[in-house]
């Protein structure tokens, strides 16, 4: 399996679009509810310090946003979201693409990588997370509404970059 990475085009936006759709759908990631249409999504792709592809054998099989933690003063600290297409789950890539987003923050500048928001039972993620150096600095209790309805709590995750 060949890994590589690139900066998204163009004529990515629609697969990007339909990935992060559909970890929306499953309502057990991201806090968002709203579907995008592709105009929305691509105005927010283009909002990011950096929107990057990895590729498996030259075909995008996911990829990271990202972008200032928050604004002003705190903008040093920086956040990523991470999205692969179901047809690349389970391949170990996530390690790879969170790898690549740490070294991509450094490069921006960025002194730290904070999630708000990592569901509990989300635990590939937060070993995967864990794994590259990121710590549980706190935990929200029911801070995650799932989409059948009920409360997940959910974590705080910090790794500095300097």
């Amino acid at each position: 399996m060949n890994i590589t990475f690139r900066t998204y085009k163009k004529e990515d936006i629609p697969f990007l679009k339909d990935i992060w759709n559909d970890i929306l759908i499953g309502g057990v990631a991201f806090p968002g509810e709203v579907l995008y249409e592709e105009q929305t999504f691509e105005k927010m792709l283009e909002e990011q310090s950096a929107v990057t592809c990895i590729l498996v054998n030259n075909e995008v099989a996911g990829y990271f946003i990202l972008h200032p933690n928050n604004i002003g003063r705190c903008s040093h600290v920086a956040n990523a979201s991470y999205a692969i297409s179901k047809e690349y789950r389970g391949r170990k890539l996530a390690e790879p693409l969170v790898k690549k987003s740490l070294e991509q923050a450094k490069e921006l500048g960025f002194r730290g990588m904070q999630f708000n928001a990592v569901v509990t039972g989300n635990i590939a993620a937060i070993h995967t997370y864990q794994k590259v150096g990121f710590k549980i600095i706190g935990t929200i209790p029911q801070g995650f509404r799932l989409k059948n309805g009920v409360y997940s709590d959910m974590h705080i995750m910090y790794i500095p970059l300097i």
